[in-house]
């Protein structure tokens, strides 16, 4: 395979994520200058420049004037942040994506349903009463349907679903900006998070874990669905598809 920059950067990443991981530099410790660095990956100042940058946004290591770079902490954050590029890499993999999410959110849920406090029940609620503000516009509904599913991460007192859930919320909407304009399932949506909804207030982790699982089966449906039309119409009009009038009919809550 040909070598290019893009290689080098990529494989120097790869290395110099393994020294971080090693163990060998715990949380706050300072790293090899630059020049030691590219002399111990066998690459250009550079390339290991633009690897620190990298992780720099990343949160992983940061950059002090004057003074080199420091590690930032290791924990869930830096394996899941870790994660983040090669699912960015990977444009055509939205079925992944998606499915992937399954089996974290039945997990979230199901945990959920066993530790949610009152205040997180009160939270989800709000949720509730927001989309059935007037006014709500759809991607006023998707941004309050991601925030939703974070509530629930949050929930279940597990940060590195709450990790996960963020990143891949951000990950689709910005991957599928249109998605979220084709054929808006309100209605189907809301009625799912209710139902997710009442089985974790209710603290039944089994009932919670299935109710989400249907939910994202249906929307694993649905994104296969817009793929298919991407495939058969031009961008132009996939990106009309924000023109569209936004008919709202939200599953209304029980009282």
């Amino acid at each position: 395979m040909e070598t290019t920059k893009q290689n080098v950067t990529e494989k120097a990443y790869t290395e110099v994520m393994g020294l971080l991981l090693s163990g060998k530099y715990a949380p706050g410790d300072k790293l090899p200058p630059e020049n030691e660095l590219k002399d111990m990956f066998g690459v250009s100042r550079n390339t290991i420049r633009a690897v620190l940058n990298k992780l720099v946004v990343m949160g992983i290591v940061e950059t002090r004037r004057g003074e080199g770079s420091f590690l930032k902490g290791i924990g869930t954050q830096i394996y899941v942040n870790s994660f983040v590029p090669s699912i960015l890499l990977n444009e055509d993999d939205l079925i992944g994506l998606v499915e992937f999410r399954r089996g974290v959110e039945m997990a979230s849920a199901r945990l959920a349903a066993i530790n949610a406090t009152e205040e997180d029940i009160r939270d989800m609620e709000h949720y509730f009463e927001e989309i059935n503000k007037e006014g709500t516009s759809s991607h006023d509904f998707a941004q309050l349907t991601s925030d939703f599913h974070v509530k629930i991460a949050i929930a279940s007192k597990n940060e590195l679903f709450v990790r996960l859930l963020e990143l891949v919320g951000w990950i689709m909407t910005s991957k599928m900006e249109n998605f979220l304009y084709y054929k808006p399932n309100v209605e189907d949506s809301s009625f799912y998070h209710y139902m997710v909804f009442r089985c974790i207030k209710q603290k039944k982790p089994d009932e919670a874990a299935y109710m989400m699982d249907s939910h994202i089966k249906n929307l694993v449906l649905r994104v296969k669905d817009y793929i298919e039309y991407t495939k058969t119409h031009t961008p132009e009009e996939i990106e009309a598809l924000k023109e569209q009038k936004y008919v709202k009919n939200v599953f209304k809550m029980e009282q």
